[in-house]
């Protein structure tokens, strides 16, 4: 059963959008303003990469899986690397 993320919860989802000319840069392969994407998308990827297990007498845990989170970061640099800006 696939649950709905509460983004609300998501540790600094007040911060400000990126700038468009560091999302130019990331585009166009700059290593400094691809970082700066994703230190600004590491709390959702964290997010997205925890899950909630049970223990034998029924306690919830939170689990952030590494593996999943490195996924999803490689993930968002590939999709950066391809972004086409049409101006």
């Amino acid at each position: 059963m696939i649950e709905k993320i509460d983004f609300s919860k998501i540790e600094n989802s007040h911060i400000k959008p990126l700038d468009f000319e560091v999302i130019k840069k990331a585009a166009k392969g700059d290593s400094e303003s691809i970082r700066l994407v994703i230190d600004h998308y590491n709390p959702y990827l964290k997010e997205l990469a925890t899950k909630m297990l049970f223990d034998e007498f029924g306690q919830q845990y939170r689990y952030m899986d590494e593996t999943v989170r490195c996924q999803l970061e490689n993930k968002l640099i590939k999709s950066v690397l391809k972004f086409k800006i049409q101006i």
